[in-house]
């Protein structure tokens, strides 16, 4: 499958009329035709092809604990059909706005996982704008960016770290929010860490606390020392040395 993307103008067209479209982001059937008239909105690119995803999810009302588990299934679907994309290709903000206004079942996942659907939800949701956050926020791009921080070919589990990121939304959104993003090492250092931790904490014992102050100190840590230059394995023990430390002084 080949990937299209909306034109520069096409998008500043759309982004600049949320307000007066917001009712046709619940509609079904595809408004972007009536929207542009006989303007060509989209081009397509010969040099993307990716294979097909579908969502899935439930129409029911759902608790972030399951938010956490449909994003996971959705990550492995969308991360493993579109695991051709170059970092550079998947931070095209005009794809990843053309797949959620144009593909009927992308659509309706949106609106699926985000109910309230109000004119900054649709900006976040629905478009990707110029800063890297906003990657992480659109519902399709996030995906991506979920798997390709996480994703291990050589383990037998590719998508363990996955699971750890997803542990909850907000252990998730405080990932994203930070440095550990910004880079792989990184990312599967703190997240090794995060998985070692969990088996060593008592069931009514939550871990996020633990993780939003290892956060800080790893921003303290990088203060003083480029953490972009260290192996996965180092930074895992910086992180879980610190979390392990916190522990016991909570305990003592």
């Amino acid at each position: 499958m080949l990937l299209s993307f909306f034109t520069e103008e096409a998008y500043d067209d759309l982004l600049n009329s949320i307000s007066e479209n917001t009712d046709k982001y619940f509609q079904q059937e595809n408004w972007l035709d009536d929207f542009f008239g006989n303007n060509r909105y989209f081009k397509q690119s010969k040099a993307v092809d990716v294979l097909y995803y579908k969502p899935e999810y439930s129409e029911i009302s759902k608790t972030d604990e399951q938010k956490s588990q449909e994003d996971l299934i959705n990550t492995r679907l969308l991360f493993d059909a579109f695991k051709k994309l170059t970092p550079l290709q998947a931070s095209n903000k005009y794809m990843w706005t053309y797949l959620c206004h144009a593909v009927p079942e992308y659509r309706k996942y949106i609106v699926n996982r985000w109910t309230d659907l109000r004119e900054n939800t649709i900006k976040t949701r629905f478009f990707v704008t110029t800063s890297q956050k906003s990657l992480f926020d659109n519902s399709l791009s996030r995906l991506w960016w979920y798997g390709y921080l996480t994703y291990d070919k050589e383990s037998h589990n590719p998508y363990a770290l996955t699971e750890v990121l997803l542990t909850n939304q907000t252990i998730c959104t405080d990932f994203m929010d930070t440095y550990n993003c910004r880079n792989t090492n990184r990312s599967k250092g703190v997240l090794n860490a995060i998985k070692d931790f969990k088996d060593i904490l008592n069931k009514n014992e939550g871990i996020t606390e633990y993780f939003r102050e290892c956060n800080k100190y790893l921003n303290r840590y990088a203060a003083v020392t480029n953490l972009d230059f260290l192996e996965p394995d180092e930074i895992k023990d910086i992180a879980l040395k610190y979390m392990m430390s916190l522990r016991q002084e909570r305990r003592s």
